[in-house]
């Protein structure tokens, strides 16, 4: 009935999730759960996070770096100092000094390249519906 969608040509065939899995199949790259919410940084608890080992993390990035053998997730800083900066009250500022944090030894794991959160609640929804 009626006549085809004039944008019928641009339609793109649905993808699996075995498939997306496959555009993050490269060496270095995996998957991470978030342990936490990051509100400014738009991440939600169980978020699944694309982590790249192999890319260089630029002022700004989402890393995740090991502080005495625990995970987190820390913003790159570059400038004025090298430091890492808590994702959700950025005054919260740990400078690294020859690698190590305080003190304390510290290793970049990976930069977040991708985040993948649960669009099913309504946690980032400015208008929730009524």
């Amino acid at each position: 009935m009626g006549f085809p969608s004039p944008a019928g040509d641009y339609i793109e065939k649905s993808v699996t999730p075995n498939e997306a899995c496959k555009w993050f199949s490269r060496p270095g790259q995996y998957l991470m759960c978030a342990g936490d919410t990051s509100w400014r940084a738009g991440i939600k608890k169980d978020a699944i996070l694309v982590v790249d080992a192999a890319r260089k993390p630029q002022e700004g990035s989402i890393v995740i770096a090991t502080v005495c053998g625990e995970f987190c997730m820390k913003r790159m800083r570059l400038h004025p100092t090298l430091s890492l900066q808590s994702l959700d009250q950025p005054d919260m500022e740990t400078l690294i000094k020859g690698g190590d944090l305080e003190g304390e030894e510290t290793i970049i794991v990976g930069v977040v390249t991708h985040i993948i959160n649960d669009a099913t609640t309504d946690e980032f929804d400015d208008i929730p519906c009524i």
